[in-house]
């Protein structure tokens, strides 16, 4: 899974965060202060203005700090009851109609059907709640506005704060309803949807190739394959101890299970397995070695756009590190199973369907204690499972330690305390190779003219299994934020717009939180073609985005107005939340990886200071407002 923006740790996250929230909240107060100076001054002259502040402040503490959470709920409920007769819960059953439909074009054959079906439910259930969330809190306090109801709700010792966040209350509760039975729906229908299972015969897809009496309980006595079933077939082999090996297809397997007699066996094959997935990684820190052995923070650029991952030569002495910091022996007591998904590039086309050859070691990274532990064969974003057993054989721990020279360290270039043992029949992983809690994983490529590439998540050390479904429901919760801050959004704006424009404004925030790095890039002057009114200008002429613009009066005054813009842009677009930064729950669910508690805590907390604000916003635009007074 391709992690651009890791999340950081939350307590590493929360200080910096929290600071620049605090001075984002103090502009604003500074901001509506002012803007509550202004509005006094026009509606009653400059006498007296700083008394009648005084007092509107007074007023205003009194309306955010003495709000009744009673008087709240009866305004969510109120809501909840109006978006029943509105009959949001249709949204439903549009979602459960397209759930019955949609195995007619998705391809449980595809070579990972758990990623197609489960982006298309996210996806599906994303747009879906989003509009409702839309249309629900750009509407409706307008609508109250339009048909007078209103009036008779402030004419009551109801607060301005009390409305906007009873509002905001009843719609989220609405939305995470309906988004509570999509995601039950969505459980079942990907479930029930990838479920399936094969048929095997003896002498017919399975054929005795030794005697069952072998002395070797590991001998292989029957091998073939199961028949076809959601497009594709497993090899399978039965051991003389009665154990089977399901070759993995598209990301699952099976179990089987034999019984009857030894003349006519019967093959019972399970449910599959592993297609839904909740893996929980162990990530390492990264860095490469260059031929001459030092360390550089980067492989070689090949020349792809993307530069998220860079490479390594093959047949070369570079190498890709990994370096894994406590790792603990009683819960890895067998060995470690890693997984990882690199890049290959090819500089020739060679055999086009052999596979790219590459070896995997480990390393002790203060001795310099090296293992090969295999040889692997690599095809571009494919998930290579591989495990490091804890007992190493000495055949396969090299003689001499592999360094990694680091420039201005000439200690680096030695290694006194070399711990190779030419008496020593077995290594442990934990007690040999690894030093002060850190442990190094090494990939080199083994063949001339064809390259590695890798980034920091590309190889992981595979901890455990989480729950599915409570990983499902994860996911879901990433949405469910978006609901929460686009509601938010729709009714601060509904406060003091008119519902069709109250609409427009929300759905252009939704726009630019899905295209915030874009936005931003346009307002930072990083995109080609200059800013807003340069790239018009190009635009119009047919002219290209590399040219300069000619020396003239009018390129300054566009260039100058594009700078003013800019400015008003960047913090625009500081204000905007990023819904790209929730893509992190779809792609782990999809992907099979278990969405961590320290990501959810960290976009919970940037979710609730978004609606903060708002709702302070929100409250101060609908009491200046007039409204039956």
């Amino acid at each position: 899974m391709v992690i651009e923006h890791p999340v950081l740790p939350f307590l590493q996250w929360l200080p910096r965060a929290a600071g620049i929230w605090v001075g984002a909240l103090a502009v604003l107060i500074i901001v509506s202060m002012l803007v509550g100076f202004g509005f006094i001054i026009l509606r009653n002259g400059p006498s007296g203005v700083f008394s009648r502040f005084w007092t509107g402040l007074k007023n205003g503490l009194a309306d955010m700090f003495q709000m009744s959470w009673q008087r709240i709920w009866a305004i969510a409920r109120l809501i909840m009851k109006e978006s029943i007769r509105k009959k949001v819960i249709v949204v439903c059953a549009v979602f459960l109609v397209i759930l019955m439909f949609a195995g007619w074009f998705l391809d449980p054959e595809s070579t990972d059907p758990a990623r197609l079906y489960l982006s298309f439910v996210l996806s599906t259930t994303s747009y879906l709640v989003l509009l409702l969330a839309l249309f629900l809190s750009a509407l409706s306090l307008p609508a109250d506005f339009k048909n007078k109801t209103i009036f008779t709700i402030v004419t009551k010792p109801v607060r301005p704060s009390e409305i906007v966040l009873g509002r905001i209350l009843g719609l989220t509760i609405i939305g995470s309803g309906i988004l509570v039975i999509m995601a039950i729906a969505s459980y079942f229908f990907v479930s029930f949807s990838l479920s399936h299972t094969h048929v095997v015969i003896q002498n017919e897809d399975i054929f005795p190739v030794a005697s069952s009496g072998t002395t070797s309980s590991n001998a292989v006595i029957a091998a073939g394959e199961t028949r076809l079933a959601n497009g594709h077939k497993h090899k399978i082999e039965e051991y003389a101890d009665g154990s089977f090996f399901v070759q993995e297809v598209n990301n699952h397997t099976h179990s089987i299970v034999r019984s009857g007699d030894a003349d006519d066996p019967k093959y019972t094959v399970s449910n599959e397995h592993g297609t839904i997935q909740a893996k929980v990684p162990l990530y390492g820190s990264i860095r490469f070695r260059n031929a001459t052995e030092f360390e550089r923070t980067a492989g070689i650029n090949v020349g792809e756009e993307w530069d998220y991952r860079t490479y390594i030569e093959g047949a070369s002495s570079e190498a890709i590190i990994w370096t894994f910091e406590n790792l603990n022996p009683k819960r890895f007591s067998d060995g470690v199973p890693i997984e990882m998904n690199i890049s290959v590039y090819r500089t020739h086309k060679g055999n086009i369907e052999k596979t790219i050859m590459g070896a995997l070691l480990v390393r002790n990274p203060r001795t310099g204690l090296t293992a090969a532990i295999e040889n692997f064969n690599s095809e571009k974003y494919t998930t290579k499972a591989l495990f490091i057993p804890r007992t190493i054989d000495r055949s396969k721990v090299e003689r001499t330690p592999r360094l990694v020279k680091i420039y201005g360290e000439e200690s680096t270039y030695s290694r006194p305390d070399f711990s190779y043992d030419p008496e020593k029949e077995t290594y442990d992983l934990f007690e040999d190779f690894m030093d002060d809690g850190k442990i190094e994983i090494w990939l080199t490529c083994l063949d001339s003219g064809q390259y590695f590439g890798a980034a920091e998540h590309d190889l992981y050390v595979y901890a455990r299994n989480a729950n599915v479904f409570v990983n499902f429901l994860k996911g879901y919760f990433g949405i469910w934020q978006e609901m929460v801050i686009l509601i938010s959004f729709g009714v601060l704006f509904s406060t003091f717009l008119s519902g069709p424009v109250a609409m427009v404004s929300t759905f252009g925030v939704l726009i630019a939180a899905f295209c915030k790095e874009l936005f931003m890039q346009i307002a930072t002057g990083q995109t080609l073609g200059g800013g807003l009114a340069e790239s018009m200008v190009r635009l119009v002429n047919h002219e290209n985005m590399m040219s300069d613009l000619p020396n003239t009066v009018a390129s300054s005054l566009i260039k100058f107005f594009d700078m003013i813009t800019s400015g008003f842009l960047l913090y625009l677009g500081l204000a905007i939340p990023s819904f790209a930064d929730f893509d992190i729950y779809s792609n782990s669910l999809a992907s099979g990886f278990d969405i961590s508690w320290n990501t959810i805590a960290v976009h919970a907390v940037r979710t609730i200071s978004y609606v903060v604000p708002l709702f302070i916003v929100g409250y101060l635009i609908l009491r200046n407002r007039e409204v039956a007074k």
